[in-house]
């Protein structure tokens, strides 16, 4: 799916007006919709348009309830189907997921709830290689482990060199590290210890690879940092299903360990983290940079007035649109409260103050329930382009002295730090 493409969306149910205000609503999040009361008309439209989910109301279409209708729709749709119910019975959920619906959702539906649950399929969907990094100075089994691992969809890195090994994590990235225990320069326990006293990798699971078969030196191995010992001799599957359990446990906690609980964004020290590496390639490759800050105007009041659980929603609404229309997740994080972050990588201050502006408006379409209706809220920026000499704190910090004017000019504006003087 290109950036810009919009991911479309197919609701089926006998009353479309209810599902026509919802697919307004996400529409502002990136999404395109479509709604049908009819069989016929969903069925000829899954043969034309490529969907990304299907979600059908538990009472089915003006022609066809929905046990009737889903045997059919799940053999022309290979993609989710979400059922919305007011709540069934288990027996018959049971029922329902045999014919064919593989998700269900409350109803009414809740906007961000949804947002979330397409979100989590599309990145189920889209589900990047798991990385290895092999140290070991035998090519021949180095060559056995790599074709194994690359068979079964893996992207592999052989290093010889453990004298090499910081060089190839930095550059690499890996999502694992397959570590010979015996090498001629060092043991494998001595880098295993080594990479844990260098807090950038301490967690990447490293495993150990070796002919070693006693359990006592296996055991002093791991505690050098290790985190499972696999014998070289093992069979293939053996191999690939350790390291693809272990490679899937790193991803998902260093996930949690990243992300901000609440809107799924880098956190702040993350956001930082990827702002360095940002403000580095730019001074190395003498590539524009800029940065800016956000920050939801009057959030207090709204929490004052509205309650926080609607203040929480609406820094999801806002973490929505930003993730939405900024395609790389390291780009974009949650500075802290209702405060956020963009990087506007190779974009000089005025184009990231102008697409910054553009999700100001866009954020200011947003309609935002409580219990006496809707609400809209505003957010205020500050835009700063990063010049020569400056570090990543200085380009904060000038973002958020714009920031700062902006708020004083009168809120819901972008402000432009000003350049240095040459």
């Amino acid at each position: 799916m290109s950036q810009n493409a919009k991911r479309l969306i197919y609701f089926a149910a006998p009353n479309t007006q209810l599902f026509s205000e919802l697919g307004q609503q996400l529409a502002m999040f990136g999404f395109d919709f479509q709604v049908f009361d009819r069989n016929s008309a969903l069925l000829a439209a899954l043969h034309s348009n490529q969907v990304e989910a299907l979600i059908i109301d538990e009472a089915g279409l003006l022609d066809t309830k929905a046990e009737q209708c889903l045997p059919l729709l799940k053999l022309l749709f290979k993609g989710p189907i979400v059922l919305a119910s007011m709540g069934i019975e288990m027996v018959k959920q049971l029922e329902f997921l045999r014919t064919g619906v593989t998700d269900f959702i409350s109803h009414p539906i809740n906007l961000l709830t949804l947002i979330d649950r397409l979100d989590h399929l599309e990145e189920f969907k889209h589900i990047q290689p798991y990385k290895v990094l092999l140290l070991d100075d035998s090519d021949l089994a180095a060559k056995w482990a790599s074709t194994a691992l690359s068979g079964a969809g893996m992207k592999v890195k052989h290093l010889s060199d453990p004298l090499k090994i910081f060089d190839a994590l930095d550059q690499f990235h890996p999502d694992l590290l397959l570590l010979d225990v015996y090498m001629p320069q060092c043991q494998g326990d001595e880098i295993a210890k080594l990479i844990r006293q260098r807090p950038q990798f301490d967690s990447i699971p490293i495993v150990f690879l070796s002919t070693e078969t006693q359990r006592g030196r296996q055991l002093m191995a791991r505690s050098m940092g290790g985190d499972d010992f696999l014998v070289k001799n093992m069979e293939t599957e053996e191999l690939i299903a350790a390291v693809t359990i272990t490679a899937e446990r790193y991803r998902t906690l260093r996930r949690w360990m990243m992300r901000d609980s609440l809107t799924g964004l880098l956190n702040h020290s993350h956001i930082i983290e990827s702002l360095n590496r940002e403000v580095a390639r730019a001074h190395k490759e003498l590539r524009p940079l800029s940065f800016a800050m956000v920050d939801i105007d009057h959030f207090k009041r709204i929490n004052d007035l509205f309650g926080h659980s609607a203040g929480d929603r609406v820094i999801k609404s806002l973490s929505r649109l930003l993730k939405q229309s900024i395609p790389n997740p390291d780009a974009v994080g949650r500075y802290g409260g209702e405060e956020f972050a963009l990087i506007w990588s190779d974009q000089p201050q005025l184009r990231a103050a102008q697409r910054t502006d553009e999700l100001r408006s866009r954020f200011n379409e947003l309609s935002h329930a409580n219990n006496d209706g809707h609400f809209v809220a505003t957010f205020s920026a500050g835009v700063a382009q990063l010049e020569a000499g400056m570090s990543a704190q200085d380009l904060i910090d000038a973002a958020d002295q714009a920031l700062y004017q902006a708020k004083a000019a009168g809120r819901n504006e972008v402000g432009l730090a000003s350049r240095r003087k040459a």
